[in-house]
């Protein structure tokens, strides 16, 4: 008799050194259904189906795969089973082709070689699987030119290739756009349809809801429950996975100081023109103290290079940028001063312009990931003479930094913040890089993509916060691939498109239909660009 069920957790419990990461998990994933694992950031799922993959072994309890009992000791015994798993930061090798990192380690040789590689029958397997599930990228490509798309594609096909009929899909759908993530969810349906199982981890409940047939909901560690998709609401299911009702933040206190002067302006800054990266071409903007700009376009418009220049580890080739300090005497206008910072440095811009920066990149650019988190907290202030007097970093002060921030951004995971930041979930390191940036000194605040891979709890929470720096008089630039996050929060809008800022005015004078025309823009509608003019 044919078993039902593709995977079975049965008591699982999974410790780490001052952590319970899964606590007597037990729950079925039926064979040829898309099952979802839901729960706020460090909720175990990772763990669990890092278990399943050969990644960890469980400190007790038993994983059964179509009814058998196994111990997968490591990924290779995985896909020896039948089990492939796409994981929240990719593991490629750049410097390969996307034909060599679907093949690696599973390579076919010619017979009578001496291990020869038979690249055309590899081909030939590739594309036999592009054909049937439509799922097309160059073979031939360095993967470190490819786009964060085709590199999930993939790793996609790293699992295809090797023949698994369980696939885990560990938040695929945060570093995608809107359209990327139908093209995703589609794929996951034909999946279905041709007989996989499918485990998909994810924070969005309306794609949770669009594919899923079951959700299994975990809260520290533990099973809630598992709910029947097509009869449990958003609602029902946000409520399961934080214990309380999540109601939307709004930026409700709309912006009334267009007339005021601005803290930081942009005129006309253009960038080098360059292979790996889209050029900023004759950006102008402003923002104010007490002001939210939200930059709106689709993922690879010109975004990361915005950030690399305000950061400073990119100088514009032409234009300027400019700042004022707000540390003047009200009754005494003539107290303001002006600072070009068009070329500053990274440490200049932070320490004397104070601008604090959540980046696109957390691995790359937020964190030192074989640091302590504790250490990470105290990364802006080695120089500060109150952290750091004569030099030295006073442990208690520090101490008292990293409290803070794991106290006001619920940084999880953090053993008394001994543990590295690697060993943190993705949502508790994004939550302690934007307390970091967020408690420290600071007159603009850039946020990029601020609540990539949240919960709904964990984005509820930094909504809250940004409106409470707005509040506070910081000037906040977001940078978001989340429609839905700007028109929440924004109090100005500009729209990038090719590195150029089409239109720029008020959030109130904008409708999601206008913003979507001008984000998909192609570079033939000249009659939709603009400068920007306010």
């Amino acid at each position: 008799m044919e078993h039902n069920y593709a995977v079975e957790f049965e008591h699982v419990t999974k410790d780490f050194v001052g952590i319970r990461a899964n606590d007597d998990v037990t729950f079925k994933v039926k064979k040829g259904t898309i099952h979802a694992l839901i729960g706020e950031n460090g909720a175990g799922k990772s763990t669990l189906t890092s278990i399943l993959f050969g990644l960890y072994e469980p400190t007790e309890g038993s994983v059964k795969i179509n009814g058998k009992s196994v111990i997968v000791k490591n990924p290779n015994q995985a896909n020896e089973i039948g089990i492939g798993m796409v994981h929240q930061h990719f593991k490629l090798v750049a410097a390969y082709t996307n034909l060599q990192n679907v093949i690696m380690g599973s390579e076919f040789t010619y017979q009578h070689s001496l291990g020869t590689l038979d690249l055309k029958l590899a081909k030939a397997k590739i594309k036999s699987i592009q054909e049937l599930y439509d799922l097309h990228f160059s073979l031939n490509q360095k993967t470190s030119k490819a786009t964060v798309a085709t590199q999930q594609k993939v790793e996609i096909m790293k699992m295809l290739y090797r023949d698994a009929e369980i696939l885990i899909f560990d938040e695929p759908t945060a570093v995608l756009t809107d359209q990327e993530i139908q093209g995703l969810l589609k794929t996951m349906q034909v999946f279905k349809e041709n007989g996989k199982t499918i485990i998909f981890i994810s924070h969005k409940l309306n794609e949770v809801k669009q594919v899923a047939d079951e959700a299994t909901v975990l809260r520290k560690g533990k099973v809630i429950g598992t709910y029947d998709v097509s009869k449990t609401s958003i609602p029902q299911l946000a409520e399961a996975m934080v214990g309380q009702k999540v109601v939307e933040t709004k930026n409700t206190a709309f912006f009334e100081g267009y007339d005021k002067s601005e803290f930081i302006s942009f005129n006309n800054v253009s960038t080098k023109k360059s292979r790996d990266s889209v050029s900023l071409k004759n950006v102008s903007f402003k923002v104010r103290p007490g002001e939210i700009l939200a930059i709106a376009g689709v993922e690879g418009n010109g975004q990361e290079t915005l950030e690399y220049v305000l950061a400073g580890l990119l100088k514009p080739i032409h234009g300027e940028i400019k700042v004022k300090n707000f540390d003047y005497d009200p009754n005494n206008p003539k107290s303001v001063q002006e600072f070009n910072i068009t070329h500053w440095s990274v440490d200049k811009k932070n320490r004397f312009a104070k601008i604090n920066i959540v980046p696109g990149d957390r691995h790359k650019h937020g964190l030192v990931l074989d640091f302590s988190i504790r250490d990470n907290s105290i990364l802006r202030l080695i120089n500060d003479k109150y952290y750091a007097p004569l030099g030295f970093i006073k442990a208690n002060k520090k101490e008292e930094l990293f409290q803070s921030i794991v106290t006001n951004f619920d940084v999880r995971g953090t053993n008394h913040g001994n543990s590295l930041a690697r060993s943190l979930s993705g949502g508790n390191q994004q939550k302690a890089i934007v307390g970091r940036e967020m408690t420290t000194e600071h007159n603009l605040l850039v946020i990029v993509q601020p609540t990539r891979g949240l919960d709904v709890g964990a984005i509820d929470l930094i909504h809250k916060k940004i409106l409470l720096e707005k509040q506070a008089g910081k000037a906040i630039l977001l940078i978001s691939y989340e429609l839905d996050e700007i028109l929440a929060l924004a109090d100005t809008i500009a729209v990038i498109n090719d590195g150029r800022i089409l239109d720029l005015k008020p959030a109130s004078q904008f409708s999601r239909t206008e913003i979507g025309l001008l984000m998909a823009a192609s570079n033939k509608d000249e009659e939709l660009k603009g400068e920007g003019d306010e």
